[in-house]
């Protein structure tokens, strides 16, 4: 199905299922830090994260292949759900818990250099010089907005944490794209992205057993449990499945242009919810990390005759 927007340009399904994916994912930080005003972090994440799970479970149960999965195979996706789903939240929620919405999305939004740092070491891409100088410029901006987050280049353990478990999240995400290229040359895109999800989860499970033990169900309020379904059901079922299709159906490069749209949406939906506002060495810091994470995954294409080179790849999360 395509649409026209007002310039007349189609836009296919798959772009306006992306842009739903990255307005979610966007929403889904504000979500995450209303869920932690009624719950510990770590059992917040147990809960969305154990009723993402089952969802894919159902979903799996109801499909003609089921769970069924080579053994390597499988072993490979417990490997990706250990990255990508225990390892991450681990440090996403850490970071959440402590940082603003708007300065997480942006640090956030620094996952496509790992990525390409990782592909580099293990010899799947080769990083042209102008992507080594968006590297050089991300930090730069990262430092801007790590500066902004304290009031000032004030870079103690306690200011820098959050960044700190953000850039560990990125890193783990960044194994979790790069080892999942191979497996999804064989593999159905939701049923990876669905076992992943389900051992990862039960592998993250002992990590919250005493955030678990101290929550009393009945002071969640209405606000809490809606922050549950929707960062549970909607942020990780749904876009999950989505952006997998997406990653597949049309490259990791176009999939990836949706990403640096997810900071844009957390900050706007920050403000009118949080009410939270970026500093201007924020704002500074956002402008400069995004140049130079779009220089990193696309920049050498000003520089060079033949654009028959493959952008750097990208996935999102929530």
């Amino acid at each position: 199905m395509n649409v026209k927007n007002g310039n007349g340009t189609k836009l296919k399904f798959s772009d306006l299922a992306m842009l739903f994916v990255v307005m979610v994912w966007g929403v889904n930080i504000s979500v995450v830090k209303i869920g932690l005003r009624d719950l510990a972090p770590h059992a917040f994440n147990a809960v969305r994260l154990t009723l993402g799970a089952l969802a894919f479970i159902v979903i799996l149960l109801f499909r003609p292949s089921g769970l069924s999965m080579r053994k390597g195979d499988f072993w490979k996706s417990v490997g990706l759900g250990i990255l990508g789903i225990t390892a991450y939240q681990i440090f996403f929620i850490q970071a959440i818990s402590i940082m603003n919405v708007s300065s997480a999305a942006i640090v956030m939004a620094t996952s496509p250099v790992f990525i390409a740092l990782l592909s580099t070491a293990l010899g799947q891409e080769k990083i042209h010089w102008a992507g080594w100088l968006g590297i050089v410029i991300s930090f730069a901006g990262f430092i801007l907005v790590v500066s902004g987050e304290n009031g000032g280049f004030n870079f103690t353990w306690e200011g820098t944490r959050g960044a700190v478990f953000i850039l560990l999240a990125n890193v783990s995400w960044a194994g979790y794209t790069v080892f999942a290229r191979p497996l999804l040359e064989r593999i159905e895109p939701f049923k990876l992205s669905a076992m992943a999800t389900i051992t990862g989860t039960a592998l993250y499970i002992p990590f919250t057993l005493t955030d678990l033990g101290r929550i009393e169900w009945g002071a969640i309020t209405m606000s809490g449990w809606g922050a549950i379904l929707y960062s549970g059901l909607v942020s990780i079922t749904v876009c999950f499945a989505i952006w997998y299709v997406s990653l597949k159906a049309v490259g990791s490069a176009k999939t990836g242009i949706y990403s640096n749209l997810t900071p844009i949406f957390a900050a706007v939906t920050a403000a009118l919810i949080l009410h939270e506002r970026l500093t201007m060495l924020q704002a500074a810091g956002a402008i400069i990390t995004l140049s130079g994470v779009y220089l990193t995954r696309s920049g050498y294409k000003f520089f060079m005759k033949s654009r028959t080179e493959p952008a750097l790849p990208q996935v999102d999360r929530a």
